[in-house]
């Protein structure tokens, strides 16, 4: 969203606030409007209060300095600025409330920039702007926002005060009935006056282009980058809008891949249960007819004795338990009972037991498909399961 909510506070709740939508990119004000007081603050958050907020405060309330710091800036100079200011101000400086500006190198001497207020007036100006529901992004001075003249001064009259910027960080608040005292110790060449000037102030003008004061001020906010939001009070970093929006999303498909490949892990231990349960089944048959043989690996002893037993019963039984071997580790969810070959008719017969009617229909396919004759007898359902008989031989 290009669009921004510029809202000047006032030195106290109960002041007029001034607001103002302004469109960056088009440069363009799209609303614009004024609250009585703080209290109306609420409502325009909920009409508003989607876009990005700074907050503009009386520079009437914020004094700018420059401090000549003792050598090159570090943490414990920082610090120390306070106490380096403490002489300078009749209150308490455990009062005030401090913020650092740009520190600036003039040949070998460093000047940085400082801002002081009130603490309980900043807290004022915060607390009024989060309990309607606003997040302000930057808090500053008002009249830091007057635009720069190489040859002058600038000035707007802003809620029945002028707003005056004489350089980068100079920036004051003048009461009309001010103007005359002002002028006579400030010694300014030239004022450019984006209001009407007053007739009764003898001073060097130059009107400019008549300005609406916030939309002025807005103009100005690409090139200052300084808020009074620092430490304990500077805004939180921004989520991620996508992010945001598709984070439940993303939790949900994260979760539901959770649960697919623990359910698959566990069809997979299962079925490698059912493996186990039916090798072991066939090396009890093996070993019964086989019983002096090792069954370390019954698939390859099976093919040998097939290729050694000719076309003799033994390769009848032996060609079929290969089969149905390799049928059963193909069919997930069948489970072997008992088995039984009988000679006279080459037929070997087995029980069985599968979690559904369609796990026997597919065993019997799959047999059918390799040539086998299969019967299969009545199926039953107890408790879940399927239990039932099926008989298959070679096709004569």
């Amino acid at each position: 969203m290009n669009e921004q909510l510029i809202i000047r506070l006032g030195s106290q709740p109960q002041q007029p606030i001034s607001w103002l939508v302004w469109s960056a990119i088009n440069k363009e004000i799209i609303a614009s409007g004024q609250l009585a007081s703080a209290d109306e603050l609420a409502a325009l958050s909920e009409r508003l209060g989607r876009r990005p907020v700074v907050a503009l405060v009386p520079a009437a309330d914020v004094v700018l300095s420059e401090v000549l710091l003792p050598s090159k800036p570090n943490r414990q100079i920082i610090q120390a600025l306070p106490y380096m200011l403490e002489e300078e101000h009749a209150e308490d400086i455990e009062q005030l409330y401090l913020a650092l500006g740009l520190c600036q190198q003039r040949g070998k001497e460093y000047w940085q920039q400082v801002a002081l207020c009130k603490k309980v007036q900043l807290e004022q100006w915060v607390g009024s702007l989060v309990v309607a529901g606003f997040q302000p992004t930057q808090l500053l001075p008002d009249a830091l926002l007057l635009p720069l003249h190489q040859d002058g001064a600038s000035a707007i009259e802003l809620a029945g005060q002028w707003l005056l910027r004489q350089g980068q960080w100079q920036a004051s608040s003048i009461e009309p009935g001010w103007w005359s005292d002002f002028l006579s110790l400030a010694n300014i060449e030239l004022i450019h006056s984006y209001s009407p000037w007053p007739t009764e102030i003898v001073q060097n003008v130059q009107a400019a282009e008549p300005e609406l004061p916030l939309a002025l001020l807005a103009q100005q906010l690409p090139e200052q980058r300084f808020s009074l939001l620092q430490g304990q009070y500077a805004p939180k970093k921004a989520q991620n809008k996508i992010w945001s929006v598709w984070q439940s999303s993303a939790f949900l498909a994260i979760s539901c891949l959770a649960l697919y490949l623990i359910t698959l892990g566990a069809q997979v231990w299962q079925q490698g249960q059912q493996l186990q349960q039916q090798r072991a089944e066939l090396v009890t048959l093996y070993k019964s007819r086989f019983p002096a043989e090792s069954t370390r690996d019954i698939s390859r002893q099976l093919a040998r004795k097939l290729q050694g037993a000719g076309t003799g019963q033994d390769a009848s039984l032996f060609s079929l338990l290969n089969d149905l071997q390799q049928e059963l580790a193909a069919t997930t969810n069948v489970r072997l009972d008992n088995l039984k070959y009988d000679q006279k008719t080459s037929e070997l017969r087995f029980q069985a037991e599968a979690d559904s009617f369609q796990r026997f229909d597919n065993l019997k396919t799959r047999l059918e498909q390799k040539g086998f004759e299969v019967k299969q007898g009545a199926l039953s359902n107890e408790g879940g399961k399927v239990q039932g008989t099926v008989a298959m031989k070679v096709k004569a």
